[in-house]
């Protein structure tokens, strides 16, 4: 088995101007973060992303890459699918470093996915900020669950 893989998304950090903006990373074996803890972004643009790009990961061939990208910043994570159930990670700084993630259930990370935007969706829902992006997100999320 591999590592385990998680998303943090800081719902205290959330501000919402022209769009809505937060900390999220991944997080692997529950201490190491990429990029790194506090990353500040665009949440529910990325996770959106992410979202696309674990879809396509699920049902993709073998060896086939997926980029999981961040809006602020040249950040990636890209994820290569190794066997039917597993993913290895890449994480692709800014300063164009590249460091080795580790290998990560696809489950576990379609299950990160789903876990962290609703935490995201139920703070929006809290805040009244809904918007077009958000209900974008909310109709994604929910066609990922039915894979």
């Amino acid at each position: 088995m591999g590592e385990q893989i998680s998303i943090e998304l800081n719902v205290d950090s959330l501000t919402y101007e022209t769009q809505i903006v937060g900390d999220i990373s991944f997080i692997i074996d529950s201490y190491i973060y990429f990029p790194g803890q506090g990353w500040s972004d665009f949440v529910v643009i990325v996770l959106k992303w992410w979202i696309d790009s674990c879809r396509a990961l699920l049902s993709a061939p073998l060896h086939e890459k997926y980029s999981f990208s961040f809006m602020d910043g040249r950040d990636d994570v890209i994820a290569r699918k190794v066997n039917a159930t597993e993913a290895e990670l890449l994480y692709v700084g800014s300063d164009t470093r590249h460091v080795l993630m580790g290998t990560v259930l696809i489950e576990e990370l379609k299950q990160a996915l789903i876990k962290t935007t609703y935490q995201l969706l139920n703070a929006i829902d809290r805040n009244g900020w809904e918007n077009e992006e958000a209900e974008t997100l909310r109709h994604a999320v929910k066609s990922l669950e039915r894979i």
